[in-house]
């Protein structure tokens, strides 16, 4: 389905979302309870194809988000396996 067609199948415009992929579930867990706490928003999600195999939780987020939730997860030692840059609705 191309853009256009997600637009009109949803009624809401296509937008940018960066995903991070995660070893473990216990590591998208621990991610997704810190981003919060700091304030970053986070919406946990099937981890998609484009992150190759991995854990089956994946954290989508806002592209603006991203290196600040990068700096916070590194410093807390909580390892990002993956990055996806996707277009979704």
């Amino acid at each position: 389905m191309d853009d256009s067609s997600q637009q009109i199948a949803s009624g809401r415009e296509p937008r940018p979302f960066v995903v991070l992929g995660f070893p473990s579930t216990h590591m998208a867990l621990d991610a997704e309870a810190l981003l919060i706490d700091l304030g970053i928003q986070v919406v946990p999600v099937p981890a998609p194809a484009a992150l190759g195999r991995m854990c089956g939780i994946a954290l989508r987020l806002d592209p603006a988000d991203t290196e600040t939730a990068l700096n916070y997860l590194e410093r807390s030692g909580i390892e990002v396996a993956a990055r996806a840059d996707i277009t979704d609705v």
